[in-house]
């Protein structure tokens, strides 16, 4: 059988990278690390530094520091996941590596078609949030600017009036600061996206690959013979066919580990400023506005929402599917076997009871029950909020 390459369902990730300055290009365009460089200076520490800036010299009230800091909290969270990106490299080629090695790769008809589902999963998860992401980037800048054209409409920036500089400033330079936020809040989205994506597709590669192990565990012992009982030649293939799922197994707590190694403060940073998100647009909700802006308050609290809650439900699934294989290598015909064999099949069900997992920031694991505490404290922190605002 030829070998999936399983590393094609990230093919439109590893472009985009290249793209934003995440990735090294080919040895074809030599200026890319140049261009990497001003791209990241350009449209993230500066960008950073001046809604930093901006929230640092910004009208003391409630309504406005509340509206400046959601995009703030989204900006800190990109921000970690360029920084992880540059620094764990290294990383991220061992990721693809062992995506490719030997022991990941398929034997049947059955372990492709698992394996081509979580791709086709994969491709499909990111065309939606590429179609959503990209749709809510122009209904919220490209509405504007042709009402600004249209009907001469005042051209409001659209993330932070930038209140550090002066009005006559922001009068003249309006349309140049007004495209700069737009590409700022774009990259912003390219990023999210194909990090984010990329970050539940190997999960889901990993889901895919305990179902693989969970199929050679249940058929474990199936063979064609016309005794009931198995001589010393079936008997040793079996014991082998054991040894290689302890080793399968091994291989994919192994490649978790990796993911937990390199995206374990992303996951942090994004859980904890979602939590904040979440807070801060419940407490918005309490205040007058605009009923566009309360859609608009709606529509970005549900995404933030479903940025942790999408990973923290295949998180759990992984969890789920780990502990499903002690009962499958049981599913096996394992009575008759010799001693050997069963010893060998306790200690893998001794190892394989730890359920594998992901960790954020060596803090909380990545599940539904984070996901529902976040929630708890979100909530929590709303309720303190609004209990200081009516005092």
């Amino acid at each position: 059988m030829e070998p999936l390459n399983q590393i094609n369902c990230f093919e439109i990730n590893k472009k985009i990278w290249k793209i934003i300055g995440l990735w090294p290009a080919d040895d074809t365009w030599k200026y890319h690390p140049i261009f990497s460089k001003i791209l990241i200076a350009v449209l993230i520490l500066l960008f950073d530094a001046l809604l930093t800036l901006n929230l640092c010299c910004m009208t003391k009230q409630l309504d406005v520091i509340i509206e400046n800091t959601l995009f703030y909290f989204t900006a800190v969270v990109v921000a970690s996941k360029v920084i992880t990106f540059l620094k764990e490299r290294d990383g991220l080629i061992d990721i693809f590596n062992s995506l490719e090695s030997e022991m990941f790769q398929l034997c049947n008809d059955m372990e492709v078609k698992i394996l081509k589902k979580a791709n086709s999963f994969n491709i499909m998860y990111w065309k939606i949030v590429a179609i959503v992401s990209f749709t809510s980037h122009v209904a919220h800048f490209g509405v504007p600017v042709m009402l600004h054209f249209i009907f001469s409409v005042d051209l409001e920036l659209p993330i932070c009036s930038y209140s550090f500089l002066s009005k006559d400033f922001i009068d003249t330079y309006r349309h140049l600061l007004y495209l700069y936020q737009c590409l700022g809040i774009q990259y912003l989205v390219l990023v999210n996206l194909n990090i984010d994506t990329f970050i539940l597709g190997l999960i889901i590669f990993v889901i895919a690959q305990l179902d693989i192990l969970d199929l050679k565990l249940r058929t474990l012992t199936d063979h064609k013979t016309d005794e009931d009982n198995v001589d010393d030649v079936s008997e040793a293939d079996m014991l082998k066919k054991l040894h290689q799922c302890v080793q399968h197994f091994e291989e994919i707590s192994k490649f978790c580990d990796q993911i937990q190694r390199v995206f374990s403060f992303i996951i942090f940073v994004q859980f904890s400023m979602a939590s904040c998100i979440i807070c801060i647009c419940l407490f918005r909700f309490t205040m007058p506005a605009s009923t566009s802006y309360y859609i608009f308050l709606a529509t970005y609290m549900s995404v933030m929402i479903l940025q942790i809650l999408v990973p923290s439900w295949f998180g759990s699934k992984m969890m789920h599917k780990s502990q499903l294989l002690p009962f499958a290598v049981y599913s096996c015909d394992w009575i008759p076997r010799s001693r050997r064999f069963k010893s060998s099949l306790r200690l893998f069900v001794e190892r394989a009871n730890v359920p594998l997992c992901i960790v954020g920031g060596k803090m909380f694991i990545l599940s539904l029950t984070t996901f529902t505490s976040i929630m708890n404290s979100a909530y929590s922190f709303f309720t303190l909020l609004r209990n200081i605002q009516t005092r």
